[in-house]
């Protein structure tokens, strides 16, 4: 298992349509229908980076490297069954996970929103009681805290929006744990504080999860990337 994280900066246009050259045709067509800059930039840059960590992992040729989807819409490498990833984004940050086993990321950027109505409407008693006990400022973070905890669950199980908010439980102890009913599956999660103002969290089939994040520099990903690919 490992875990990456990368902050996005800006990219020339150049080298942007030439890392666009190098990717699949149907997501580049995706990539360009973005309007804002930054969806374009985190939707190309996480590309990249999955097809390189596939490269130095499976040593694939990018030509080789075709992705498929489930029912649901998770993505997964064909012919690959135990080579699992997944990516999220937001804001200013790309992280991803991979694994031999089923895995799921997700991060958020805390921002102010309706969370108390939002978490009465798809969080449990539970859930909400642990936001709802806590003072002031902390019960937003602590709302982003069971967000990306659940996100990472479902992103984890692949079955996307098929999974209600509110269909299953995450308990936020010392060790966190969901209550899904059917499930007979037993998850592992972990919480990452990569810097202020983001919640991440981490849901895999394996029995632990790594404390350890690699940093990638966005700059030498895309020089790489450009060599090699």
């Amino acid at each position: 298992m490992e875990i990456y994280v990368l902050k996005i900066s800006d990219i020339v246009e150049y080298k942007f349509n030439k890392l666009c050259s190098k990717i699949d045709k149907s997501k580049k067509l995706k990539i360009y229908k973005y309007i804002n800059e930054k969806d374009r930039i985190r939707a190309l840059i996480g590309e990249v980076l999955i097809r390189n960590i596939i490269n130095k992992k499976l040593n694939l040729d990018n030509g080789c490297i075709e992705f498929e989807h489930n029912k649901y819409g998770k993505p997964h490498l064909k012919g690959h069954p135990y080579f699992n990833f997944n990516i999220s984004h937001s804001e200013e940050y790309i992280v991803c996970a991979i694994d031999d086993k089923p895995i799921g990321i997700d991060i958020e950027a805390i921002k102010p929103v309706e969370y108390e109505n939002i978490a009465k409407s798809f969080f449990s008693t539970s859930e909400y009681n642990y936001i709802h006990t806590a003072h002031g400022c902390i019960q937003l973070s602590r709302f982003y805290e069971v967000w990306t905890l659940k996100e990472s669950y479902i992103k984890c199980c692949g079955e996307g929006l098929s999974i209600p908010l509110n269909s299953f439980c995450i308990s936020i102890r010392e060790n966190i744990s969901v209550n899904s009913g059917n499930d007979r599956c037993i998850y592992t999660f972990r919480r990452f504080n990569i810097e202020s103002g983001y919640k991440m969290a981490v849901c895999s089939l394996n029995e632990e999860i790594t404390n350890d994040i690699i940093i990638i520099d966005q700059n030498r990903l895309i020089n790489e990337y450009l060599s090699v690919m």
